[in-house]
């Protein structure tokens, strides 16, 4: 499932790394010719601050409802650093540990579960365009993309590090304020892999959704 994933995530910041700026063409019947109108972005961002709620779909044992907030500095249209991230996640238990201790003597240590995470990306933002919804109300909206790295923090007062990659959706409702989606993938490693045989590899999945506030536009 792991895999999927990834390669999902993977093929969508693919497309988006190949992707022109949108134009849309129209016949000149006067000049003989064809015209090229770019429309300049509506909103601009620059300092954004995020506050999602999301959840942690990937882990079996635990319930992880999720907090996350986020800084980002927007370069320009395309390029932003989201300078500093943290995940932090409010764990559940599913009930499933203790059936499988009671049923089969699994060692309690072997549930470690996630706890935190914090991250810092390169995001890159090139779609840009604007909705009619009922044919009333122009909705302004873009797709962006993030790749970067993640150390997260786990139950059994381990750091494990690693590469994160994601995808997200914003919709804006005024200059200073919008709406946006992410989905995150990181995987991470606690020990090396060949070097240390009790090495592991987690995958950690975000689903999420909230608020963002624009500064200094």
């Amino acid at each position: 499932m792991h895999s999927r994933v990834v390669v999902a995530i993977v093929a969508i910041v693919a497309l988006f790394a190949a992707a022109a700026p949108v134009r849309a063409q129209y016949d000149d019947e006067q000049g003989g010719g064809t015209a090229v109108v770019i429309q300049n972005r509506k909103f601009k961002m620059a300092h954004e601050f995020t506050l999602e709620g999301g959840t942690l779909p990937l882990d079996a044992f635990v319930k992880g409802a999720t907090l996350s907030g986020r800084y980002t500095l927007h370069f320009d249209d395309f390029s932003a650093w989201e300078i500093a991230g943290g995940t932090f996640s409010f764990n559940i238990d599913a009930g499933l540990k203790q059936q499988l201790i009671d049923r089969f003597g699994v060692q309690p240590q072997s549930f470690a579960s996630l706890l935190l995470t914090v991250d810092s990306n390169y995001v890159m933002k090139p779609f840009y365009g604007k909705l009619a919804l009922f044919n009333r109300t122009l909705i302004y909206a873009e797709l962006f993309a993030v790749v970067g790295v993640t150390a997260s923090f786990w139950s059994d007062d381990s750091w494990r590090p690693g590469p994160d990659i994601g995808v997200g959706a914003r919709f804006f409702v005024t200059e200073w304020f919008s709406i946006r989606t992410d989905l995150r993938y990181a995987v991470v490693l606690g020990g090396v892999p060949l070097v240390d045989p009790n090495a592991t590899i987690d995958g950690i999945l975000l689903l999420a959704v909230g608020a963002s506030f624009n500064v200094g536009y």
